[in-house]
């Protein structure tokens, strides 16, 4: 491994002139980030194979641009930069750092600059921080797809998401969509070529945090619903590999609007800890089990996922149909054990109610003033389990505080862990964080 921590750079200092276009882009959607913005935006390239390339596009277009090496990066020297473009590839040495723990920008827990991931650094950084990013495929094709409505493909370059083209659905799409065709917006001129496969992420469940974007998909061999670009706390996944050398003007564009929308998040963060099946053992969401045994070419793959004694229990249902069925009615109450094999947890299944039920943290916090040890007892277990971020005392009282104090602000996944947390963010602005997603977790200044 190379040592961290030197500070040699190569700077590029290139202030430029955005008075007039700042006054134009008072107008814009409230909030983004202008084309006068991205004009004065301080920009940090971290990285070492492709620096020159990304250092004389961006050098026309932010205010400075300078280059870290990736491998001697010291992540204190980010804080004097508006936005960090991280470049970190797939290769063997990036395989070893991440098994290692190791990230060129340091602890996740450390960082806050506004941050795009380019390409494969969505994942390699997934894997390190436990970020959402460290569950997809290599897989991505310079084309995007499925471009939502968003202030990112408005400023500072409007991208005409209508600008489409027809080009014949991909085979793994189509056990999704019906459609012989979909339209999609090539990244580069030549979208036929070999060009290095991008990194997507599959988005099941970005619904659920409050801290997440997908703003657009692209041509992979997986899912139509894996995400190309999108957005976790102060990062940005940029899932395209190519250089702006190697995209058209569509892409560059894109990229550009990342780098100036991203800016606007200095204060929000990544809130769930999601490990990579990549690194490590990683506990599947609890509907897998129904799911799959509901599809006669996935029910075999059930057994790895769960523990001996849940693989007999489903055996002993019965035909394929039984055994779906009752995972279907049991999946409440199936939580991970250490080994992130799926269990049945008995004291849900006694409480006749899943960890994420809405009337969960009512019902287990007034069980803890029970007279009845069991019932009792039986609570605190349930809140040690799933409600980390609680007081360290299971004092009734205490609990009874903080759940009205945070109850607006909590959430709950078994896609990031099993487990409740707690949206600092939303806490700190005092708005509930159902209210506070997407462009409303820009920074208030």
């Amino acid at each position: 491994m190379k040592s961290r921590g030197s500070n040699s750079y190569l700077l590029y200092n290139l202030p430029r002139l955005g008075v007039v276009a700042l006054l134009l882009a008072a107008s814009l959607y409230q909030g983004t980030a202008a084309a006068a913005d991205l004009t004065q935006l301080r920009v940090l390239f971290v990285g070492s194979e492709r620096s020159n390339e990304y250092v004389d596009f961006l050098k026309g277009h932010v205010g400075t641009i300078e280059i870290a090496d990736r491998n001697s990066f010291d992540p204190a020297l980010a804080d004097r930069f508006d936005v960090v473009l991280l470049d970190w590839p797939q290769n063997e040495e990036a395989r070893l750092e991440r098994n290692a723990g190791e990230s060129p920008l340091g602890k996740r827990e450390n960082w806050s600059r506004p941050t795009v991931l380019l390409g494969s650094a969505g994942l390699n950084l997934a894997c390190v921080w436990q970020l959402g990013g460290g569950s997809g495929c290599t897989c991505l094709d310079p084309v995007a797809y499925d471009l939502k409505d968003h202030p990112i493909f408005e400023s500072p370059f409007h991208i005409d998401r209508s600008a489409t083209i027809q080009i014949e659905t991909p085979e793994a799409f189509q056990d999704d969509l019906d459609a012989s065709t979909i339209s999609v917006i090539p990244v580069v001129d030549d979208f036929k070529e070999n060009w290095r496969a991008g990194w997507c992420t599959y988005s099941t469940a970005f619904d659920i945090y409050p801290d997440v974007e997908f703003f657009c998909g692209g041509v992979n061999h997986k899912t139509p619903t894996a995400a190309a670009i999108w957005r976790q706390g102060n990062l940005l996944h940029f899932g395209f590999q190519q250089s702006p050398k190697e995209m058209n003007d569509i892409g560059t564009k894109m990229l550009l609007n990342a780098i100036a929308y991203i800016s606007n998040f200095s204060q929000d963060r990544p809130i769930s800890i999601t490990p990579s099946v990549f690194v490590g053992p990683s506990a599947r969401p609890r509907s897998t089990v129904a799911a799959w045994l509901d599809n006669p070419s996935r029910a075999s793959w059930v057994e790895d996922m769960v523990t001996p004694e849940l693989w007999k229990t489903i055996q002993a249902q019965g035909d394929a149909d039984a055994k779906a069925k009752w995972a279907s009615e049991n999946t409440s109450y199936f939580t991970t054990d250490a080994n992130s094999k799926l269990e049945i947890d008995q004291d849900l299944a006694s409480l006749e109610m899943g960890f994420d039920d809405p009337e969960f943290l009512p019902v287990v916090i007034g069980e803890l003033a029970s007279s009845d040890s069991v019932v009792a007892q039986r609570a605190k277990k349930l809140l040690t389990r799933y409600v980390p971020d609680g007081p360290s005392s299971m004092e009734s009282a205490s609990w009874v505080k903080w759940h009205e104090e945070n109850k607006a602000y909590l959430f709950a996944t078994d896609y990031g862990h099993y487990r409740w947390y707690l949206d600092p963010l939303a806490k700190t602005r005092g708005i509930p964080t159902a209210e506070l997603r997407g462009a409303k977790r820009m920074d208030v200044r």
